[in-house]
């Protein structure tokens, strides 16, 4: 059932998300972090929940947008960090940057910054386990509208229907691919008709959906897709620029009307004013993101001098 999962725990992992997202984006604005970071900003308000529904055999891959999910799963800010500012402490060593983040202690095996090709490897992993019932509970592939428009999305759905795979495909559907509206990309904003087309189970939530829906929608795709392959779309909006640290209402398709209207639904700020507790928890991570940032800055530019 839905309440055995606390909601405010969620709500205070999601403003702690929150905090850490925007320290990020202060630093990325300052040039202490050099390379393109593509936040998830507006984004967050159901991704607590990987962690407290995942198990420690479950495998994901993530798109470009890999700081949520990272943070999502992981607790290892100085890892993250030194990633970011391209230190050899980092995930990938400092090679990879903010579009390559991974933590293979938590099961994030990639984060690829090819639109859709980490769909490709997550299906492998579900193939795998399928043929060789490894040591795999299932595989979560994440990524965004886009993707949907990638040839190896509807192969890896038709592959994965087939041959009945344990895979969960999160489509996070933020309505915009970089600044361009689905409008003008699609012609339909359902991304669950793909996977109807291939039989495969799927579900919905909505951007304004209740707390409790989103956790038993959630607990279902994880459930299901332990078997065979479900297909959840999450609805959302991203607050900022595709890539960058600036507010999103001055480039590509989007106006200011829309914005503002997204804007007054973020969830995770009304969160963050109506709870002190929450509050706290927002102001915790990004104070000590920050703090932590400068360290690693100034061992970025000291080893730059060297």
């Amino acid at each position: 059932m839905a309440n055995i999962i606390s909601s405010l725990n969620i709500k205070l992992e999601a403003a702690k998300i929150r905090g850490i997202q925007m320290a990020i984006a202060e630093m990325y604005n300052h040039q202490t972090i050099r390379c393109p970071v593509h936040l998830s900003i507006g984004q967050e308000y159901w991704l607590p929940l990987l962690k407290i529904l995942r198990s420690d055999k479950d495998r994901f891959f993530s798109s470009h947008r890999s700081h949520s999910i990272y943070l999502a799963l992981s607790d290892d800010l100085d890892s993250y960090l030194s990633e970011l500012y391209g230190l050899k402490e980092g995930v990938t060593n400092g090679r990879g940057g903010s579009m390559h983040l991974k933590s293979l202690k938590e099961g994030l095996e990639a984060s690829i910054p090819i639109v859709g090709s980490s769909i490709g490897l997550s299906l492998g992993s579900a193939l795998s386990h399928k043929l060789l019932e490894n040591n795999i509970c299932r595989t979560i592939s994440y990524f965004g509208d886009g993707a949907c428009e990638e040839g190896i999305f509807h192969e890896s759905l038709n592959i994965a229907g087939v041959y009945d795979l344990p895979i969960l495909f999160i489509c996070e559907n933020n309505m915009y691919s970089c600044n361009t509206h689905i409008k003008r990309r699609q012609t339909s904003s359902d991304m669950n008709r793909f996977a109807k087309s291939h039989n495969i189970k799927n579900d919905r939530i909505e951007i304004n959906e209740e707390l409790d829906s989103i956790i038993d929608k959630l607990k279902k795709a994880f459930k299901e897709s332990s078997k065979s392959p479900y297909f959840l779309e999450i609805n959302s909006y991203r607050l900022f620029e595709h890539c960058g640290h600036k507010l999103d209402i001055s480039t590509g398709d989007r106006n200011i009307e829309e914005f503002k209207f997204f804007e007054a639904q973020d969830r995770v700020s009304k969160w963050i004013k109506e709870d002190k507790l929450i509050c706290d928890s927002y102001d915790k991570a990004y104070q000590e993101c920050i703090r932590r940032s400068k360290i690693f800055a100034d061992e970025t530019i000291s080893l730059k001098k060297i």
